[in-house]
């Protein structure tokens, strides 16, 4: 079910009631804070800023801009910002074909010397 909880997320999102279970309720104990509320208008600091990034990075083990989190500093600026720290990384095809064409132009005796380098 999609629908808004007296929070203000959506039922259906963990990462924002995880962020507010395991980081903004230790950081900040009894205060109800929705997706959209602004940490400073609920009684935040940037020392509690700073704790709830380094403890968003250490609960899902990404890397977060605090300056994007500090510029707009809600809930749901810093669940997007563990999205995007959780989403597979994209490779340039660019660069993937020029690899491409740079290995098959390559002899078979150059790969291996290639690989074999790789390895130590």
């Amino acid at each position: 079910m999609d629908t808004e909880n007296r929070t203000g997320d959506t039922g259906d999102d963990q990462v924002l009631r995880r962020l507010r279970d395991e980081c903004y309720a230790v950081v900040l104990p009894g205060v109800p804070v929705s997706a959209d509320d602004d940490l400073f208008e609920v009684g935040g600091d940037s020392v509690m800023l700073i704790r709830l990034v380094a403890m968003a990075q250490l609960a899902f083990g990404v890397e977060i801009d605090a300056l994007r989190y500090f510029q707009r500093p809600t809930l749901a600026t810093l669940a997007a910002e563990v999205r995007q720290g959780l989403a597979p990384q994209t490779v340039d095809d660019r660069l993937l074909d020029d690899v491409l064409a740079r290995v098959e132009s390559m002899t078979d005796d150059e790969v291996q010397r290639l690989l074999d380098g790789a390895g130590s």
